[in-house]
């Protein structure tokens, strides 16, 4: 991986995976820890009949998670939902972990979000299962910001069965021709798709295959990756969906090989997105299901924002008659905010303001 590539995917590890992390730290107990563990972990802690004899040996175990960057909420949620781990040894149990988890890239405010989406890394072996999962997962992303990435999106990779499920569906991807860079993608965008049953993933690579995707187009490992992430119940619905919108299913299977990911959101989303596309945005549904991607876009933090824009621009004349709605509403943000708010600023100064969703600036927009 060169260097740009790497640090770029640093980059979007920290803002994809550290909004999830609660922000709110708790000011630090001024009760005893007996107190702080009744009172903050409820009915789980009970079990584990909490006393003062205990009371040192609770303290080096919260002491250790809060030199390690966990303040008090995450670890009154990480012992209400795992009681076991106030009877975790530091030193031999908890450093080691820690520090294998810290060597691997899993470092500063990842490491609470990692240990506490899958505490079984926990009491599961180091040596027998947590160094060689992360050893079979790089051998192949070959390279440790790729597998800190997959393993951000999904810490169950370093306690599944690597040896068996995981190979396993590698292998049936491997027999169909997926290259290797293509089976690496799969991983890190969707790590969960390796760690499914094997038939599920025979399935859905038979039915992507039925579709008319091949394995060696560079679409194929997104439709197995969305086939996987559904049973046949949640597919026939989706597709009756859009179909109960008035697409045959030759054309919304079309739109499913130019996007895969479209029919990843719920039904209640694609009904949504639909509403806004022909009764707002008044666009024919032949032009929505060539757009597939109008599916995977948020509605009320970038189509309806877009929209609104769009609509100022056509009042001012400052749109070309002839230019696709379709086109505007789904190009990158960067292109958008340069060539529909910022270069028309100077014409309407409530612009920008209006996009980010000021209610005085939509006020405004309409006198």
């Amino acid at each position: 991986m060169s260097k740009i590539s790497s640090t770029f995917l640093l980059y979007f590890i920290q803002k994809r995976f550290l909004n999830t992390v609660s922000s709110s730290t708790l000011p630090l107990p001024s009760v005893s820890t007996i107190e702080f563990l009744k009172n903050s972990c409820g009915l789980a802690c009970q079990t584990l009949q909490i006393d003062e004899k205990n009371s040192h040996k609770y303290e080096a175990i919260i002491g250790f998670f809060k030199s390690h960057g966990f303040d008090n909420s995450q670890i009154a949620k990480l012992v209400s939902t795992r009681p076991w781990v106030l009877r975790s040894r530091v030193s031999n149990n908890l450093k080691p972990k820690f520090e294998f988890l810290e060597e691997i890239g899993i470092v500063g405010p990842l490491l609470p979000k990692v240990i506490l989406s899958n505490p079984r890394i926990l009491q599961t072996s180091l040596d027998s299962q947590l160094k060689p999962s992360f050893c079979f997962i790089k051998g192949i992303l070959e390279s440790d910001e790729q597998v800190t990435f997959a393993i951000c999106r999904s810490s169950w990779l370093l306690t599944a069965d690597f040896k068996g499920t995981m190979q396993s569906n590698i292998n049936v991807l491997v027999r169909e021709g997926v290259s290797s860079r293509n089976i690496a993608k799969l991983i890190v965008l969707q790590p969960r798709a390796i760690m499914q049953k094997v038939d599920r993933m025979v399935y859905a690579v038979k039915t992507v295959k039925e579709l008319g995707i091949e394995p060696n187009a560079h679409m194929f490992v997104h439709a197995v990756r969305v086939m996987v992430s559904m049973n046949d119940s949640t597919w026939k619905k989706k597709i009756n969906v859009l179909k109960s919108l008035g697409w045959s299913e030759k054309e919304i299977f079309a739109a499913f090989k130019r996007d895969p990911l479209c029919l990843v959101c719920s039904e209640e989303k694609m009904r949504d997105v639909a509403d806004f596309c022909f009764n707002t945005a008044k666009l024919d549904p032949g032009t929505v299901i060539s757009y597939p991607k109008f599916f995977m876009c948020a509605l009320d933090k970038r189509l309806r924002p877009r929209y609104k824009v769009v609509e100022v621009l056509k009042a001012k004349n400052l749109l070309k008659k002839n230019k696709k709605i379709a086109w505007v509403l789904l190009q990158g943000e960067r292109n958008f905010v340069e060539n529909y708010v910022l270069k028309h600023l100077d014409d309407i100064p409530y612009l920008m303001d209006m996009y980010r969703g000021n209610v005085a600036a939509e006020t405004r927009s309409v006198l």
